[in-house]
């Protein structure tokens, strides 16, 4: 399992070695992996980190003893230039050089770091622990502070493994994952747990914690207009980012789907004949899958297909829950299917984040919405969508539907209360909180489970990108036109294939699109006034999870969520709860989100709270 771990504690602890062990030993790792441990005399401080083998490449502690300072590190750091020709593009010792950069300039050093990472000094001298991570915060860092003792952990798990902090579920943070589908801004489900906010830094020092976020996207002002200019910059970044993802120090794989975003990075490795292949989970026919493969022989890629046993995710949901540490409502559980298969790459690159691109869920019309309260008002109904209003209030038992309904609410305020851009319209603000929110946290949906066998990377979420994305305003990106020119310049030849989310090629001018869908529009308003059922223009199915839940999973979650003594029943009430369960199960309605909550919240508990 890939990340750090550690502690520094005030005064000392008697056996600093048996916690890190334990810390170490909370999940197993299925691969053969390097470990490094460290504790400071007196037990002050311990330090560890895990990685697999097969992904090499970064060194993953450092030490300065005549400097008193000790450094572990998780991630990738790149190399700052923009040389195409250059052939190493990352830093393969990524714990000394940060150790030089915070001997030299302190915490200053991190505004200057591109990467995915997190990393801790500890710093004897001034007998303090320093936590950070970059700009984005791409990989989850948990931590907790009790009795002059800090821990913290990529993995939740490791600090449950310690004893040292309480097991105590946090009301506010199942009422996110309840509102949500996630746990916003810094809580988890347990009291006294945090995570680390994107571009931050904690300083742990006399049993006193202080944290600080040292880089603001949203001081980045857009300007100008996309123009050829604007284009030609995009294309060399991107290239650059697919390029620093695609380590030719490993074997690489490009997750494909039938989307946009998976789409434009395959267009930008194929461009420069990278070394990689493409790679697809699932059921053979489903459209993703298809549409992969048919991607990936327009572009002469080699295509690797991994089959899903919908009979297998019952068992993979414990396993996906511990890797998560139950931050996110999901019952997909196919991501687990990895720590069991052996695969066949080192390191597998996403397209997560390439949303930011198009602005995410704003719409054209949101442009013309800059009033602050109307946008915090239209991002809660966003959020919260369509159904989950008509039952949350009847959810909660009566001595907690204050708090459940409310906390919520509040938590979105004091993230919106971070937001300190001149723009604040609707898309804007939405660009700030899905970046720094749902993105971030849709990351740790799949991808932590990912990281015990291979590593990830993130194209668009390299900061230089996100830069430069940021930069053009608003309403010249709002629309999938930018990911289409660079696909257009970079590999012509796979416009010309289906969209996943409507199956309409991507060449295809606005005036057919638009035909296109007005033509379907009308084919099913026929359909229903003749009482029939419209399946849609797909000609295979989109995805079948909804399905699997229903039928081959259904026995594992209804045996939880059914069950009388189920935890989550002491917060809510139990009548309400069986009849959405109810509705459910016979298809009357789609409550999958509540299945999710509840299902994620009972293994959690019964992992870490009553185990």
């Amino acid at each position: 399992m890939s990340g750090i771990h550690g502690f520094a504690a005030h005064n000392g602890v008697s056996d600093p070695t048996d916690i890190l062990n334990r810390m170490l030993k909370a999940i197993p790792s299925p691969e053969s992996s390097v470990k490094y441990h460290w504790v400071a005399q007196e037990g002050h401080a311990g330090l560890g980190t895990i990685h697999p083998s097969r992904t090499g490449g970064s060194i993953y502690f450092a030490e300065d003893a005549s400097n008193g300072l000790w450094c572990v590190f998780d991630g990738i750091i790149y190399r700052d230039n923009n040389d195409l020709g250059r052939e190493d593009l990352i830093e393969h010792d990524g714990a000394t050089l940060l150790l030089e950069h915070y001997l030299r300039s302190g915490i200053d050093c991190l505004r200057k770091i591109n990467g995915s990472f997190n990393v801790a000094w500890w710093d004897g001298k001034n007998r303090r622990m320093v936590l950070a991570n970059d700009k984005f915060g791409q990989r989850p860092l948990f931590w907790g502070a009790r009795n002059g003792a800090l821990v913290f952990a990529s993995m939740l798990a490791r600090i449950m493994a310690t004893g040292m902090l309480p097991r105590e579920i946090d009301v506010e943070g199942f009422a996110d994952l309840l509102s949500y589908e996630y746990i916003l801004g810094e809580k988890t489900l347990f009291k006294d747990i945090y995570i680390l906010p994107p571009a931050s830094y904690l300083t742990y020092k006399d049993t006193t914690v202080h944290i600080e976020q040292y880089w603001h996207l949203d001081h980045i002002q857009p300007h100008g207009r996309y123009d050829k200019r604007r284009l030609d910059e995009l294309e060399n970044i991107l290239k650059i980012a697919v390029r620093r993802s695609t380590r030719s120090d490993l074997n690489c794989a490009i997750a494909m789907t039938g989307g946009l975003d998976s789409r434009c990075i395959l267009a930008a490795a194929a461009n420069q004949k990278l070394s990689f292949f493409t790679h697809t989970s699932g059921q053979p026919n489903s459209t993703d899958v298809v549409l992969a493969k048919q991607l990936a022989n327009q572009t002469g890629v080699q295509h690797s297909f991994e089959l899903t046993d919908p009979r297998a995710l019952s068992e993979w949901l414990t396993p996906m829950v511990l890797h998560q540490g139950g931050i996110m409502a999901t019952l997909h559980s196919h991501t687990c299917q990895i720590l069991y298969s052996h695969p066949s790459f080192d390191a597998v690159v996403h397209g997560i984040g390439g949303e930011f691109i198009r602005s995410f869920w704003a719409t054209p019309k949101d442009l013309t919405i800059s009033n602050f309260t109307t946008v915090q008002k239209l991002l809660k109904q966003r959020m919260l969508g369509k159904k989950r209003p008509r039952y949350l209030e009847q959810l909660w038992k009566q001595e907690f539907r204050t708090l459940g309904l409310r906390a919520p609410e509040e938590h979105i305020n004091t993230i919106l209360s971070g937001y300190t851009s001149q723009d604040s319209s609707f898309a804007s603000v939405m660009d700030y909180l899905y970046l720094h929110e749902r993105c971030r946290k849709f990351l740790n949906k799949g991808i932590l489970t990912v990281r015990p066998s291979v590593d990830v990377y993130f194209p668009y979420l390299d900061h230089q990108w996100i830069e430069a994305v940021a930069a053009i305003p608003i309403s010249e990106r709002i629309t999938n036109r930018i990911q289409i020119d660079l696909i257009r310049r970079l590999c012509p030849q796979i416009l010309d294939f289906p969209y996943a989310k409507n199956l309409i090629p991507l060449s295809a001018p606005p005036w057919k699109v638009n035909a296109i869908k007005y033509y379907r529009g009308i084919k099913q308003r026929g359909y229903q006034r003749l009482g029939l059922a419209y399946r849609g223009p797909a000609e295979v199915p989109t995805s079948y999870y909804s399905r699997w839940i229903r039928e081959e999973m259904r026995n594992t979650i209804t045996d939880i969520v059914y069950n009388p003594k189920a935890a989550f029943r002491t917060y809510l009430n139990g009548e309400t709860v069986e009849t959405l369960l109810n509705q459910h199960f016979s298809g009357k309605e789609n409550w999958e989100t509540l299945v999710a909550a509840l299902t994620v919240f009972e293994i959690s508990h019964k992992l870490w709270v009553a185990p």
